[in-house]
């Protein structure tokens, strides 16, 4: 069940609504009110001016929740709508039709009213704070999943170019034709940045990748560091199209070259 959010400012509320829902619903399962508020979103300017401006308050005979946002930074409102919802849980126990009065200072002269904004301060931010807490969680969860998706996504293309080259180069060492290639994977392919590990991107000479495991100066590292006139990542010796190459093309001229060495096609 959702909150029914007015705004009533000039703030853009895209992705501030949807944190709203969230943070009302998890409020909800943890105090157990049946019923959401309404809630405003206010702009005013000269209380934002106001060194000790208002920034919240509810009405517990309409059920509404009016939040001031002028100036004010997203999680600061936020903190103040779960404040505000710890108090409309207190509506709903009944809390207000004991109300006093509710005048300046009702906070530090009505027993009753001071208590119920101990309850507001202390189980408001708390509920805020175990509401961010695992908000953030989940999105680095989900962002962890989304970059094992890719991670494995562009490790599988790696390895079916690699086959279908190697396919290709056994069927024409055996007069056999090209064999089932498909030449067409190479062009849809994204650029491979998993080809070379971290450390190599990073340019760090001696010190041990955390993805392989290996330092600098493997083979193919040593074979980067030949005759390379044309700068294109290729040695001379490997190098059959003379000019600079992107890093996805050069990585595979390097690869098939190799692999057309081992099986003496040259």
């Amino acid at each position: 069940m959702g909150c029914n959010v007015t705004n009533n400012s000039d703030m853009d509320t895209g992705e501030l609504s949807q944190l709203i829902d969230d943070l009302a619903s998890a409020i909800q399962q943890k105090v157990g009110f049946q019923s959401m508020p309404a809630i405003t979103l206010q702009s005013d300017e000269d209380n934002a001016e106001a060194i000790l401006g208002k920034t919240a308050y509810y009405d517990p005979q309409n059920k509404v929740i009016t939040v001031y946002v002028s100036n004010r930074h997203p999680k600061d409102i936020l903190r103040s709508i779960a404040h505000e919802f710890i108090h409309h849980g207190q509506n709903l126990r009944g809390e207000f039709d004991e109300m006093g009065n509710v005048g300046e200072g009702y906070a530090q002269n009505d027993e009753h009213l001071r208590n119920m904004e101990k309850e507001a301060y202390l189980q408001g931010n708390m509920c805020f704070r175990d509401w961010e807490d695992g908000y953030k969680r989940q999105m680095m969860e989900s962002i962890h999943r989304n970059n094992s998706f890719k991670r494995r996504t562009t490790t599988m293309k790696i390895h079916n170019w690699k086959n279908n080259e190697l396919n290709r180069l056994l069927m024409e060492k055996f007069n056999l034709g090209e064999g089932e290639y498909n030449r067409n994977e190479e062009e849809e392919e994204e650029t491979l940045e998993e080809s070379s590990c971290s450390a190599n991107r990073d340019g760090k000479e001696e010190e041990e990748c955390p993805e392989c495991g290996k330092k600098h100066g493997t083979p193919m590292q040593e074979e980067a560091k030949k005759p390379d006139d044309d700068k294109d990542g290729v040695p001379n010796w490997a190098d059959k199209k003379k000019g600079k190459d992107n890093k996805n093309e050069s990585f595979r001229r390097a690869v098939r070259n190799l692999m057309e060495e081992i099986l003496k096609l040259k």
